[in-house]
């Protein structure tokens, strides 16, 4: 690739370039990097960690080649290019790639032209040498994002085609097409390549833990002891997988088959979630809301695998949020305060309404029964009413005070 050549910039505009602080300059570009082509992936903190390497990395050549201690056609970078393979392997544009190259480099550009003009300005610099040396600079900050874009742009697109003749990379692609809502039926040919039943039974299982390589492993562990035999696995992105488990129609998934499902997952000490069984193409939509539901709630609780029935009430209650919160306020008053006594009374009423008796709630909450009857007393002088008034009203706000109460 012709490197262009371009004017080098004075020894005063080379002074106010090399005195931009690039860290803070590093952080307003990963944002606008972030809020223009990669919002979705803020919480990703592999993409996250890649990009910030990246920006860095481009931000010290370019002032190498402002302050002229290194031509352009010598630079040479690793970030970038390491950021253009996660960028493919994530399955993102490359339209995404581009605009953030473009509002990466803008955001540069106006962070040194305000220092050139600054300084031009403290110096008394004359007006047509002041707008040479900024056109200089826009040239050069120009000519390296064209530089360093262009060789990205290649390496994203040689990884994505390598990936796109990969049969998992497609199948992968087939997966994303049928959780859109909208999504036409596949043709026969992509069904013989997803090899996977769709008017089979359904049951889905989110790994938020798992990444990809592992998830097969466990997959070999469900067939064995489970009696699984097909299966469909897609990644999410870098760290976490879902998969889907598939029974005939006819036979379904029994709550025994289901519950062993969920004994062998938390056998193996995996974070999961779990949804119910669901029939034909809408099942495997279904099951992928399902579990994107469970998982917001085990997040919450912290609890190693939840299935869909153990939290249909909190996914239910929790579709207004600012609703929710209204009944446990009104429902708990001081019973729902966020502090730790109220914590403990709050977690004892809820025991003692699953288990029935005083005995059974200390044998579970490791209390002597004295302590658990003390407890409930209390809990019903925050109440402001005995525990057997308003009694599911009461459950229901408990249960969702896990979720709302820090």
């Amino acid at each position: 690739m012709t490197t262009i050549a371009v004017a080098p910039l004075p020894l005063w505009a080379r002074d106010a370039a090399d005195a931009v602080d690039l860290a803070a300059l590093a952080d307003r570009v990963v944002e606008a990097d972030l809020a223009a082509a990669f919002d979705t992936l803020r919480d990703n903190d592999e993409f996250v960690t890649r990009l910030h390497a990246s920006v860095v990395e481009n931000l010290r050549a370019l002032r190498l080649v402002l302050t002229g201690r290194i031509p352009l056609a010598e630079v040479r970078l690793t970030e970038p290019f390491a950021l253009a393979v996660l960028q493919a392997r994530l399955r993102l544009p490359q339209t995404a790639l581009q605009r953030s190259y473009r509002v990466g480099f803008l955001t540069m550009w106006q962070e040194w032209s305000d220092q050139l003009v600054a300084r031009a300005g403290l110096d008394d610099v004359p007006r047509r040498e002041s707008l040479e040396a900024l056109q200089a600079l826009t040239e050069l900050v120009l000519a390296y994002q064209h530089h360093v874009a262009s060789l990205v742009a290649d390496s994203f697109a040689r990884t994505d085609d390598a990936l796109s003749r990969s049969r998992e990379h497609v199948r992968a692609g087939l997966v994303q097409h049928l959780l859109r809502d909208d999504s036409t039926p596949l043709p026969p040919a992509d069904l013989v390549l997803l090899d996977y039943p769709l008017d089979a039974a359904h049951l889905a299982v989110l790994l938020p833990s798992t990444p990809e390589r592992e998830a097969r492993q466990i997959l070999d562990t469900l067939r064995d002891k489970c009696h699984v035999r097909d299966t469909l696995v897609h990644p999410i992105d870098l760290t976490s997988t879902v998969v889907w488990l598939a029974q005939p129609r006819q036979a379904g998934w029994p709550a025994c088959r289901v519950e062993a499902i969920i004994d062998c997952l938390r056998s193996l000490s995996l974070e999961a979630s779990v949804s119910e069984p669901h029939v034909g193409v809408q099942g495997v939509r279904d099951g992928w809301r399902q579990v994107r539901d469970v998982q917001g709630v085990r997040e919450a609780w912290g609890r190693g695998v939840l299935s869909y029935p153990d939290v249909s009430l909190e996914v239910l209650l929790m579709a207004d949020p600012a609703r929710a919160r209204a009944f446990v306020r009104t429902e708990l008053g001081e019973l729902g305060a966020e502090d730790e006594v109220a914590a403990r009374l709050r977690e004892t009423v809820e025991a003692s309404h699953r288990y029935g008796s005083h005995v059974t709630t200390a044998a579970h909450l490791h209390l002597h029964e004295h302590t658990v009857r003390n407890r409930l007393q209390k809990a019903a002088e925050l109440l402001g009413r005995p525990l057997t008034e308003r009694r599911t009203e009461l459950q229901v706000a408990l249960r969702l005070a896990r979720l709302l109460i820090a």
